[in-house]
């Protein structure tokens, strides 16, 4: 079966925290987004300055500015896993003022990290 498309998914009210782990503690940790595709990617919250330490050949990263209650991806990246280029992107979310990284750690392949900054494409190009 085909998934259905959402032109305008990144602006979707269920891009939000995890409502599973609402009055755990836990649900500033997670954020899910849905790409255009519809397909839902969880992520784990970092505040930007952080270095993250997760495996950076699995990783696709969005930069997320918040605009009151809701989230807005600034843009996405692919860490390299051979390079520390946290100093490079963390000037450049700051820039576009984001205060959180969303890691998505479920990219096993290149191809499988292309696809999911593609589908994502249109969350950045709506926050940009």
């Amino acid at each position: 079966m085909d998934r259905l498309a959402f032109p305008f998914a990144a602006d979707r009210r269920d891009n939000r925290p995890l409502a599973s782990l609402s009055r755990t503690g836990l649900e500033k940790l997670f954020h899910s987004w849905f790409g255009a595709s519809g397909r839902r990617y969880i992520c784990s919250v970092y505040a930007v300055g952080a270095t993250p330490v997760f495996d950076r050949s699995r990783a696709v990263v969005a930069a997320v500015r918040r605009d009151g209650a809701h989230s807005q991806i600034a843009f996405v990246f692919a860490p390299n896993p051979d390079d520390d280029d946290f100093t490079f992107w963390t000037s450049r979310a700051r820039a576009r003022g984001a205060c959180e990284w969303h890691v998505h750690l479920l990219g096993e392949t290149p191809e499988a990290r292309a696809a999911i900054l593609s589908d994502l494409e249109p969350a950045r190009r709506l926050a940009a």
